[in-house]
């Protein structure tokens, strides 16, 4: 009776495999509805960069870097873009030019796509991004790095400042304002790789040897912020605060670290209990080195690297070559100079 006219209860096992069948499902057509509307964004995308006619300009260039937000590479593309206008070139910022966000890695891939004749990138060394250049390379795209440099069979031209000019730099600042602090904190946001600290301790104590500190040698180390999102630099940095994790001397390598850090001294009364030498010339950097509370600044000239990774690109296409390295000056701020650069900055 029971199997003819009663209801009959699935036993767990057939329950959890039509369960399990329907996740699976579920889950392949989310992903075949991803990837549609995937690439539907990325010829979205496309399009919109193809907008621009070649009736008025000669050639199309892409501009890539790790934060084009930054007023660093802000500027460096506006330079970049009024050489480039005069000289029959149009060099597009693509992340600026459309409403979605896309990872450094997507845009390169759109750039790729778009079939434009060159592409200015920031470098790093992930492996995504040596492969998306790798793919440019085979499709005929030149590559020009700019600030940092990536492998040189994946680029033509490396557009940038010299890593132990830098070194030199922060070094002339530390003999100048060291008295027997010994332990010295590199720090970096996500921007700035653990190679790129690693490299930047080497070359900072080959500039400092012979150099007449008290507590010689100085111990170095690095710390690089590997966690991304929008606040990620600014709470590791008041954790390490918090934890007292701090040394005597803290050198940032870039924008977002030196901002950071220097409102949490001043949040954590740190103020003169630690050294800190910055990055960029950001008018909050400004502001801070004419408070005292940040003792330099290094950073490298944006307005000229722009001109200099445009005019390498019409060298290259006017003559078929250009330079393998084109250097770009750093530069050093501090109490001698500030007013100066202060200025500079505000009429900016």
């Amino acid at each position: 009776m029971g199997l003819l006219g009663g209801k009959r209860k699935l036993g767990s096992n057939s329950a959890l495999a039509i369960a399990a069948g329907c996740a699976v499902a579920f889950m392949f057509i989310a992903t075949i509805i991803s990837t549609i509307l995937y690439k539907q964004r990325m010829e979205e995308a496309v399009g919109l960069m193809a907008e621009t006619t070649y009736n008025e300009y000669d050639s199309y260039v892409v501009m890539i870097s790790s934060d084009d937000d930054s007023a660093f590479w802000k500027q460096v593309y506006e330079s970049a873009k009024e050489y480039g206008k005069e000289n029959g070139v149009y060099i597009d910022m693509i992340s600026q030019s459309i409403d979605e966000s896309y990872s450094k890695t997507e845009l390169i891939e759109m750039a790729i796509e778009s079939e434009c004749d060159a592409i200015f990138v920031e470098g790093d060394d992930s492996e995504e991004t040596a492969a998306m250049l790798h793919k440019a390379k085979k499709q005929g795209i030149p590559v020009f790095a700019l600030s940092t440099d990536v492998d040189a069979e994946s680029r033509i031209s490396y557009i940038g400042p010299n890593s132990y000019s830098i070194a030199s730099l922060y070094g002339t600042s530390l003999v100048d304002n060291l008295v027997k602090q010994k332990k010295v904190m590199v720090l970096g946001s996500n921007s700035v790789n653990e190679s790129t600290a690693n490299a930047f301790v080497n070359n900072i104590q080959t500039a400092l040897s012979g150099a007449d500190i008290a507590n010689a040698p100085l111990e170095f180390e690095v710390r690089a912020i590997t966690e991304s999102g929008p606040f990620a630099t600014e709470e590791y940095i008041q954790n390490m605060f918090k934890a007292n994790d701090l040394a005597p001397v803290v050198i940032c390598l870039d924008e977002e670290t030196t901002a950071s850090f220097y409102q949490a001294m001043i949040d954590y009364n740190k103020v003169g209990s630690i050294l800190l030498f910055g990055s960029d010339k950001s008018s909050t950097i400004m502001t801070g080195i004419k408070q005292g509370v940040i003792v330099s600044s290094v950073y490298v000239d944006s307005k000229a690297l722009g001109e200099a990774a445009a005019a390498a690109f019409i060298e290259y296409k006017d003559a078929g070559n250009v330079s393998d390295y084109i250097s770009v000056d750093a530069k050093l701020v501090d109490s001698g100079n500030i007013a100066e650069e202060l200025q500079e900055v505000e009429d900016e």
